[in-house]
C-alpha cells in the first residue's frame, strides 16, 4: 500500500491515541516521531529511547499501514523554546506572566511539561532543569515558538 492510497499525517511529533496491533505493537498515550517519507515505503513511526537536556530521541523505526492508526495520532508541537502569550495561574497562589520564556518538552505518555529557565550569574546563561510543569490544553495553546538561531545565512535569497 502507497502512502497515496490512505491519509498520511505530516512529519512530527504525535501522541498515539489507540493502540497498533501487530509484530511491533504499540500502546496507546505514548510520544511517538512519525516520518512520511520512509524510504521503505510505508510511513514510520518511532518510539522514545533516552531523553537528554529535556529532549527525546527515539529508536529503531515501525512501518505503519493501518489508516485508522494514523488518522487516530494527536499532532503535538515541536520540542524547543516557546513564549507564553498570556498568563496563567498553575495554583491558587503563583502566577506565571506573559512573555515568560519556557522549554517545552513531554514524557513518556505524550504529555506536555514546560521547563523554566535559571540563569546562571557564573556564565551568564539560562539553565532549563530536568524537572518542569505539566501543563493541560488551554495553556499548551499559549505557547508562541521562538527562534534563537541568531544571526543566520538564509538558504534563499531575502527579497525586501
Amino acid at each position: 500500500m502507497s502512502k497515496q492510497d490512505f491519509h498520511v499525517p505530516n512529519c512530527g511529533l504525535y501522541k498515539t491515541t489507540r493502540e497498533l496491533s501487530g509484530p511491533q505493537p504499540v500502546s496507546a498515550n505514548v510520544l511517538v516521531m512519525f516520518h512520511n517519507h520512509s524510504d521503505a515505503g510505508p510511513p514510520v513511526l518511532q518510539l522514545t529511547a533516552h531523553n537528554a537536556h529535556n529532549v527525546w530521541h527515539f529508536g529503531a523505526a515501525i512501518e505503519v499501514t493501518a489508516e485508522s492508526f494514523l488518522r487516530s495520532m494527536k499532532p503535538l508541537k515541536a520540542e524547543g523554546f516557546y513564549r507564553l502569550r498570556e498568563h496563567f495561574h498553575p495554583d491558587d497562589k503563583n502566577i506565571i506572566a506573559p512573555n515568560q520564556l519556557v522549554q517545552l518538552g513531554y514524557n513518556q505518555q505524550g504529555d506536555a511539561i514546560i521547563f523554566f529557565p535559571q540563569r546562571s550569574a557564573e556564565t551568564n546563561a539560562l539553565l532549563f532543569p530536568q524537572t518542569g510543569m505539566k501543563i493541560p490544553d488551554e495553556i499548551y495553546e499559549l505557547l508562541e515558538p521562538l527562534d534563537l538561531r541568531g544571526p543566520y545565512e538564509p538558504q534563499t535569497p531575502h527579497i525586501h
